[in-house]
């Protein structure tokens, strides 16, 4: 009986000793890597170290922050040019916590929006937790699985009691050149998605096309394209600007965009320097331009711009990843993604800002919010329900549903009800976010239907209009296309 009786007090001190333990790693301050410094993870850190009390670290490649708002002059790797200014007015392009202030002008420059990151991470004293110069090599996810099956120690702090989550391993580049590893109970991915350039194949371009060949990637300074013929190949913002700027130093510019619609004798429509076109089909065997729905312009010209968008890339992840994950070049989706956010198996790995054809700084803040929600008070189904509707989402087409892949993370005006969602996931919906979304929308629908007003590559004059808004308050200053609020 004695021994039995110390047996059972072995065992149930084994017990409380386990609980004990459990209960310290549970009280320890979890680890979080935030992978760029540029908006997304600006937000994220600030979003983080507000809402969960946490000290993140921000890895950064570069030695500087701000992303792809940072300007380098004569740059053929950066997606910023010296002439760029917003499509967006900065009334909706501000975070909840600090709105614009300062600038009279509503469509601002590449200059001012990296200002205001600037002034966002002195604010927030976000720089603290920035290394720079430190990319990111490799991300491996950890087994959390012990050899007899039990948890380890590899278990995320912030695993749920319905399912454990692997730890999160960086290996990256430090400051003085050495290569650092670190583990962490969570990873947000916020390295944008303008590092990949991507253009189309056209029938051929390699065979009969002795011009230059570029993408809008490598452009800074139109006057280089001075005397020449250009073909601006996609008619969204960054080609129709493109346009607009060549055509002041260039003989003429064709602007190739799908969405053209030719006159009934099939002859396209120009302004000034800029004709309107469609679709690009081809380059004939004496090196002319082909375009779609029987345009009767064949131009010769001397260079062509593919302003074609990028592919998502994420260098860090791959088969030493142990992640199932997916992201082939040309699809232009992230596989696989629960709400176009989380990882479907593991949640504490966050991809912030993959959907786009959104108003962006908003968009990054709500989803860093929603994330660090969850992480205070799981809610998410379960992980087989994830994984069915990543892979539907998958295949939808996004928010047009056709289906096609390359659409996969497009929204557009689904984006306000995206917003909403992820501030229902996070608990945080109310009267004041709804107020925030809706005159969010409100300015973005004024905006565009200005800017769609305008000829493609024509005066940019819808940039002129300003507004003035005080919370969700909001009035035209200035009118240049639309008379109507």
């Amino acid at each position: 009986i004695s021994l039995m009786n110390s047996l059972v007090l072995v065992i149930f001190f084994c017990s409380i000793m386990e609980r004990v333990v459990s209960l310290t790693l549970k009280q320890e301050q979890p680890k979080i890597a935030i992978i760029g410094a540029g908006a997304a993870g600006l937000c994220t850190a600030r979003v983080l170290s507000r809402d969960l009390g946490v000290d993140p670290v921000v890895l950064e490649a570069k030695s500087y922050g701000g992303g792809v708002w940072k300007y380098e002059e004569n740059s053929e790797k950066h997606p910023m040019y010296r002439g760029l200014r917003t499509n967006l007015p900065k009334e909706v392009m501000a975070y909840r916590e600090k709105p614009w202030t300062g600038l009279t002008n509503s469509f601002v420059t590449h200059k001012d929006v990296a200002q205001y990151l600037a002034d966002y991470e002195q604010d927030f004293d976000l720089k603290k937790r920035i290394k720079y110069s430190s990319p990111v090599k490799q991300l491996t996810i950890l087994n959390n699985k012990n050899n007899d099956g039990g948890e380890s120690s590899s278990s995320s702090l912030f695993s749920p009691d319905t399912e454990s989550w692997p730890k999160i391993r960086l290996d990256y580049g430090g400051e003085s050149g050495d290569q650092q590893s670190d583990v962490y109970d969570a990873v947000f991915v916020c390295n944008g998605h303008y590092a990949a350039p991507s253009s189309p194949e056209v029938p051929g371009l390699k065979e009969y096309f002795n011009g230059q060949v570029l993408h809008s990637v490598t452009y800074d300074d139109p006057s280089k394209f001075e005397g020449q013929t250009v073909l601006c190949v996609g008619g969204r913002a960054s080609g129709s600007d493109l346009a607009r700027e060549i055509s002041f130093h260039a003989d003429h510019v064709y602007l190739s965009d799908t969405t053209c619609t030719l006159n009934e004798d099939s002859t396209p429509e120009s302004q000034g320097k800029v004709t309107w076109v469609p679709k690009t089909m081809e380059v004939l065997e004496d090196g002319s331009i082909k375009f779609d729905e029987g345009c009767t312009v064949t131009p010769k010209v001397d260079t062509i711009i593919f302003c074609s968008g990028y592919d998502y890339k994420f260098p860090f992840i791959n088969k030493e990843s142990n992640l199932d994950f997916q992201c082939v070049p040309g699809e232009r989706r992230v596989m696989p993604l629960y709400k176009q956010f989380w990882h479907a198996q593991h949640p504490n790995l966050c991809f912030i800002g993959i959907p786009h054809s959104v108003v962006p700084f908003p968009f990054f803040e709500l989803q860093a919010e929603s994330a660090a929600a969850q992480f205070k008070s799981f809610s998410l189904p379960d992980p087989a329900s994830r994984k069915k509707e990543a892979a539907s989402d998958s295949t939808s087409g996004g928010a047009k549903a056709d289906g096609r892949i390359q659409n996969a993370h497009f929204l557009g005006s689904a984006q306000w009800d995206y917003c909403r969602m992820m501030a229902k996931i996070g608990g945080f919906y109310n009267d004041e976010i709804e107020g925030y979304i809706a005159t969010n929308k409100a300015l973005y629908d004024h905006a565009g239907k200005a800017r769609k007003a305008v000829f493609p590559g024509g005066p940019d004059s819808y940039r002129e209009i300003k507004y003035n808004r005080q919370g969700d308050e909001w009035t035209v200053l200035q009118q240049e296309q639309v008379s109507t609020v």
